[in-house]
């Protein structure tokens, strides 16, 4: 015991200056992983490769692997119904206009009064003029 001790001290003093103390979690650490590997290999199996020998044992006992499968109605999602009304892509321009086609995009300006078009025009113009250098 003694001899290890010294072996450890001779160890220590070849060390650079302040790493002494990084030697004692190093060492705990690797102990500690040690510890966990051989805590899962006993709970594999109790022997290395425990998971291939509890397979083996599975089918000597008569236990054949069992063989489930999705049925190949399952693994595509079926078509959409066709409820999507078809695209115009382009329509053929008017060259005449009814009365009745162009009542919804016309507007009476004079429907509420002409004051609140000529506030709006004139602002619009006094903005313009005070722009102009």
């Amino acid at each position: 015991m003694q001899s290890v001790a010294s072996g450890f001290r001779a160890v220590l003093g070849r060390l650079p200056g302040g790493k002494e103390r990084l030697v004692l979690p190093i060492a705990a650490g690797a102990v500690a992983v040690l510890l966990i590997v051989t805590g899962v290999t006993l709970l594999a199996g109790g022997k290395p490769g425990g998971q291939a020998a509890v397979s083996r044992s599975g089918a000597d006992s008569g236990l054949a692997p069992r063989q489930d499968f999705i049925p190949p109605d399952e693994l595509f999602l079926p078509g959409e119904p066709d409820f999507i009304p078809g695209v115009v892509l382009e329509r053929e321009r008017r060259t005449v206009w009814t009365t009745e086609d162009a009542a919804s995009w016309w507007q009476d300006p004079l429907k509420n009064g002409e004051q609140a078009w000529r506030d709006r025009i004139e602002k619009t113009v006094d903005e313009i003029m005070e722009s102009v250098p």
